[in-house]
């Protein structure tokens, strides 16, 4: 069960999930906000965890003031099963995204990063995120080789600023991820 519940962190940790060493004693915490209208799929993801993990765990869920209309709602989760996950995203204190990871978070992975990262853009799709150029790479060769996905690199002058997936892979990647798409997030395909 242990196992099942790092692999749902690292596919959250590719989206919108935040993975930290936090306070005094520097224990690893998991932070996912999102917008107020997406509480159902952050409930989702919350009771998920709760499901996949041995025993019960920290959870502390608020609720944050923005400047537009909807607030955004958060929930941090402690856990020592955390450990493995920073273990594996922050190798020597650094975050690096690597080929092993992605191919641990799986399915699972690739539904979140959609989620969280990508969107539709008339018949072209789009994964942008908080990547490093090697990062982008890295994602885009993992969508390659493992799920058959062609996503290339956007730059500007400066770096690497998305990855852009044609009208085939598009289709692809939507009948890949469909089946483990909670239903709230059935928008993130059109």
């Amino acid at each position: 069960m242990q196992a099942r519940f790092v692999v749902r962190v690292l596919s959250y940790s590719l989206g919108k999930g935040k993975i930290g060493l936090k306070g005094i004693k520097k224990r690893p915490w998991l932070e996912i906000s999102r917008s107020e209208i997406d509480k159902t799929y952050l409930d989702h993801q919350l009771r998920t965890l709760r499901k996949l993990h041995v025993s019960k765990v920290e959870v502390f869920w608020d609720r944050i003031a923005t400047e537009t209309y909807y607030d955004r709602e958060r929930f941090r989760l402690q856990s020592d099963h955390l450990w493995r996950v920073y273990e594996l995203l922050y190798p020597q204190d650094e975050k690096c995204l690597s080929n092993d990871v992605l191919k641990i978070a799986g399915i699972h992975g690739l539904t979140s990063l959609w989620i969280d990262q990508g969107k539709v853009i008339g018949r072209k799709g789009s994964i942008k995120g908080r990547y490093s150029d090697e990062e982008y790479v890295t994602i885009s060769r993992w969508l390659q080789d493992y799920w058959n996905i062609k996503a290339s690199p956007r730059r500007n002058q400066v770096s690497t600023i998305e990855l852009v997936l044609g009208r085939e892979a598009l289709e692809t990647l939507i009948d890949t991820i469909q089946p483990c798409l909670h239903y709230s997030m059935k928008k993130k395909l059109r």
